[in-house]
């Protein structure tokens, strides 16, 4: 099943906890830390449903927001007004917008997804292309110093709202040499004991080390600026840290 196709709709509800605002408020901090010039311009890559690149709107920056899923841009175009954010389909790799950015970002993980080293650096390079000189460019990913101490486990959460319940299973599969997790999720979706619906979604997961991140970067046309903890400018990066924060600009 291709991800984020049937686990759309249900995005939103199993991530309600998620600070969007105070995530937005950590990119601005990060945008006048390094910016050379004023940001007014942001590529969200992998936008999914749409969560920071609405409120970044909303805060008066011209937001293009990219996905590879039609089912979740049709969640992000349900919560926006016309125009601002702009989204459009396609993957990171192939993206060719006539225009180029302020700054980029790719936001929850977004760049684990690509687990290929040839795509991986494709994809560097064509973030590339859609950015100014100077320009900046912002992403998280799975920090593999943690997944090496912590392991994924299997996990549950339950979704509750009014009678029905969502219910997603997480079974993680690791591949400490290729640097990958898969994430074996099972959804069910309840109405009282009643099974609305059902479905099986597999995520194929890539885990980072600083680097190798380092060199994609350079060998891409980026500057390295920062590496830290997510949401956490100032920390430096331990094996505690799950999700590791990459600060960059363009050559």
């Amino acid at each position: 099943m291709t991800v984020f196709n049937h686990y759309a709709k249900f995005y939103d509800a199993l991530y309600h906890e998620k600070d969007y605002a105070g995530e937005v408020d950590y990119l601005e901090r990060l945008f006048q830390k390094y910016a050379l010039q004023p940001v007014q311009t942001v590529l969200d890559l992998g936008c999914g449903s749409g969560g920071h690149a609405i409120r970044l709107a909303e805060r008066g920056y011209r937001v293009t927001g990219v996905d590879r899923s039609a089912e979740m841009l049709a969640e992000a175009r349900k919560k926006s007004g016309a125009g601002n954010p702009e989204f459009i389909q396609s993957d990171l790799a192939s993206l060719a917008l006539d225009k180029t950015f302020d700054a980029a970002i790719a936001m929850f993980a977004v760049l684990s997804y690509v687990t290929e080293n040839k795509d991986l650096q494709n994809v560097f390079k064509n973030i590339h292309k859609h950015l100014k000189p100077g320009g900046l460019f912002f992403f998280d990913t799975w920090f593999g110093p943690a997944v090496l101490s912590e392991r994924p486990s299997d996990r549950y959460k339950i979704i509750e709202q009014g009678n029905e319940r969502i219910i997603r299973f997480a079974h993680p599969q690791m591949d400490v040499l290729s640097h990958t997790v898969i994430v074996n999720y099972k959804v069910m979706h309840l109405s009282g004991t009643q099974v609305l619906e059902e479905w099986d979604e597999s995520h194929f997961m890539r885990f980072f080390f600083p680097r190798e991140v380092e060199q994609y970067l350079q060998t891409s046309g980026f500057e390295l600026l920062s590496m830290h903890p997510f949401m956490d400018e100032k920390g430096p990066l331990t094996e505690l840290d799950w999700n590791m924060a990459v600060a960059a600009r363009a050559r």
